[in-house]
C-alpha cells in the first residue's frame, strides 16, 4: 500500500537543533512515498538538506496571552479531570497551581496542533494511501496525535521518547502532562533506551508495555583519516553551554589537572562567556583550551576524522542517550560520562569510563589517566557503536516497524 509519513519535529530541518534527525530522515524518505515534516516556523534561516520527497509545513506554536487565558476552559474537558485523577491517585502528587497550569496549557496547545493537522494534512481524502503520524518528541505534539485519532480512526500514530520528555525528576514540577494517557492511546511508543522504557513503567505507571518498544538512535559509519596519537592528552566535549550540561565542571577539571590537556569544546550557550573568561584567567601553560562555538555537525565530524582524540566527555545532569557519544564511538573514541539517563547503556568501564551521577573533580581526573593507561578501550568503543548504534541497522529496522503498524 502507498504510505505517507507526517513527521512532527521541534524545528528540523530549520535551525541547528535535532542533528540526530539528519541521519534518520534519509531512511524515512526511502521507506515512504511521501514525508511531510511539520515544525514550528523558525526565525533561524539555517536549513538542512532533506530528500526530494520531503515537504515542510509550518504550524503556529507560540500561544498569545489570550490563548493562554482560554486554556482555562480546558477545565470543562473530561480529559483534564481524568489527568487530575491520574496525578493524584496514580502519580501520588499534590495538584499544585503549577501542575494544573501546565496540563491546561499542554491540552490547549495539543488541540491547536491537532486542528492545524486536520485542516492542512488530513482534510483531503487520500485514497489508497495509508497515513502514519510520527511525533519525534513525546510532548504536546504526541498528545495532538491522540486527539486526531479520535476523528480519524484509520490513521496510525506513534512517538519517540528521548530524555527530558521521559524523566519526571529533571523537571521542577516532577511532572510531565498526559504521559499515562499518551502511552495508552498511541499505536506505538518508541523509547531510545531500556532505561527510558523502565521509566515509563515505573514513573508513568504504565502496566501494559506492549506498545512500548526500544528503538535506538544511530549514526553512520565514519572514515578515520588520522590515527597518529597527539603529544598532549586531547579531550573533546560537544554540547550547549547550559546548567544541565555542566561544562563549567569540565573547565574546572581541566584547569586543575596535573597532566597536560588540550580541551576543545563545540557548542555555545548562556554560560559560555563566563567559562571562557575563567579559563583565560586561570589556565596554565601546559593546558590548551579552545572554544569552537556552535558549528555544523559536519564540521564536528570532520574534526574527528582528521585529529586523534584521546577522550570525549559528557558530565550532564540528565540525558537520553547522547548522539554526541555515538558519534565519538563511531571513531573509536573512548567516552567519559555521568551515570544519568541512558548513558550506562552506551558508556561502560570497558569502552570508556562511567562516572557517578555527581562526580568529584578527582574522579574525573582519574578517568583521564585510566583512558591513557587502557588503549584497548578504543576498540571497545568502536564495537559498541557497531553493535548498538549503527544508523543503517537501527533506522532500517525502525522504518520497517513503522510500515508494519
Amino acid at each position: 500500500m502507498n504510505q505517507r509519513l507526517i513527521l512532527l519535529t521541534a524545528g528540523f530541518p530549520y535551525g541547528k537543533g535535532e542533528t540526530f534527525l539528519e541521519n534518520e530522515i534519509h531512511y524515512l524518505s526511502e521507506g515512504f512515498q511521501e514525508v511531510i515534516i511539520v515544525c514550528p516556523k523558525s526565525t533561524d534561516i539555517t536549513h538542512r538538506e532533506i530528500p526530494s520527497n520531503c515537504l515542510v509545513s509550518f504550524y503556529p506554536k507560540e500561544l498569545s496571552k489570550i490563548e493562554k487565558l482560554k486554556a482555562i476552559f480546558g477545565l470543562l474537558n473530561p480529559m483534564t479531570w481524568k489527568e487530575i485523577n491520574i496525578i493524584q491517585k496514580i502519580y501520588q502528587l499534590k495538584l499544585t497551581k503549577g501542575i494544573l497550569s501546565t496540563l491546561l496549557i499542554s491540552l490547549y496547545q495539543a488541540k491547536k496542533i491537532a486542528l492545524f493537522l486536520q485542516q492542512n494534512h488530513l482534510k483531503v481524502n487520500h485514497q489508497n494511501q495509508e497515513t502514519i503520524l510520527y511525533s519525534y518528541w513525546c510532548d504536546d505534539t504526541a498528545l495532538a496525535l491522540i486527539l486526531l485519532k479520535k476523528r480519524n480512526t484509520t490513521i496510525k500514530c506513534i512517538s519517540r521518547t528521548h530524555g527530558w520528555d521521559v524523566y519526571f525528576n529533571v523537571h521542577e514540577l516532577k511532572y510531565l502532562p498526559f504521559r499515562h494517557f499518551i502511552s495508552e492511546n498511541l499505536d506505538g511508543l518508541f523509547t531510545i533506551s531500556e532505561k527510558g522504557k523502565n521509566e515509563i513503567k515505573n514513573t508513568w505507571k504504565v502496566q501494559n508495555l506492549n506498545k512500548v518498544q526500544v528503538a535506538r538512535l544511530g549514526v553512520k559509519s565514519q572514515v578515520i583519516q588520522s590515527d597518529k596519537k597527539s603529544a598532549i592528552f586531547t579531550l573533546v566535549s560537544c554540547s550547549n553551554v547550559i546548567p544541565l550540561k555542566r561544562v563549567e565542571l569540565i573547565a574546572q577539571v581541566v584547569l586543575e589537572s596535573e597532566i597536560s590537556i588540550q580541551w576543545i569544546h563545540f557548542g555555545d550557550g548562556v554560560g559560555l562567556h563566563a567559562i571562557q573568561e575563567k579559563c583565560e584567567v586561570e589556565k596554565d601553560k601546559h593546558h590548551a583550551i579552545s572554544f569552537r562555538g556552535r558549528v555544523t555537525n559536519e564540521e564536528v565530524l570532520a574534526f574527528y576524522q582528521s585529529n586523534y582524540i584521546d577522550a570525549f566527555i559528557n558530565v550532564s545532569t540528565s540525558e537520553g542517550v547522547p548522539v554526541s557519544i555515538m558519534e565519538a564511538q563511531s571513531f573509536g573514541i573512548p567516552c567519559i560520562a555521568t551515570d544519568v539517563g541512558g548513558n550506562s547503556e552506551i558508556v561502560t568501564n570497558e569502552n570508556g569510563i562511567l562516572l557517578a551521577e555527581n562526580p568529584s573533580i578527582n574522579a574525573i581526573q582519574m578517568a583521564f589517566k585510566s583512558i591513557l593507561n587502557h588503549p584497548e578501550k578504543r576498540q571497545k568503543a568502536f564495537q559498541t557503536w557497531e553493535e548498538k548504534y549503527n544508523a543503517t541497522k537501527n533506522y532500517s529496522e525502525f522504518v520497517e516497524r513503522l510500515k508494519a503498524l
